[in-house]
């Protein structure tokens, strides 16, 4: 993956967090995929919130190793795999 490639929130995923846990639920598409509800750790809470189209992967794993203060490599192994998985469920766009 490429360290200064952006990714944004597709608008049609609405992020809530209820009791202290937060959730990821399509909003529109096809009725199979509305069904599926994402629950994020506080790490992956972190990463979403900040997929904003504007901050770079390179960017995202500074502040993670910045915010829980975790070694570069766990925090570049772990940022990347979860916006690969977000991406597989395409919840993910590519910002330019």
């Amino acid at each position: 993956m490429n360290l200064e490639g952006k990714f944004r929130k597709k608008e049609s995923i609405a992020s809530r967090t209820i009791a202290g846990e937060s959730f990821l639920v399509p909003v529109c598409g096809q009725p199979a995929d509305m069904q599926k509800i994402f629950v994020l750790n506080s790490l992956a809470s972190f990463i979403w919130e900040r997929l904003d189209g504007e901050s770079t992967v390179a960017a995202l794993i500074n502040a993670i190793v910045e915010q829980f203060a975790v070694d570069r490599e766990l925090a570049q192994l772990d940022a990347i795999e979860f916006i690969e998985r977000l991406q597989e469920q395409n919840l993910l766009e590519g910002a330019s």
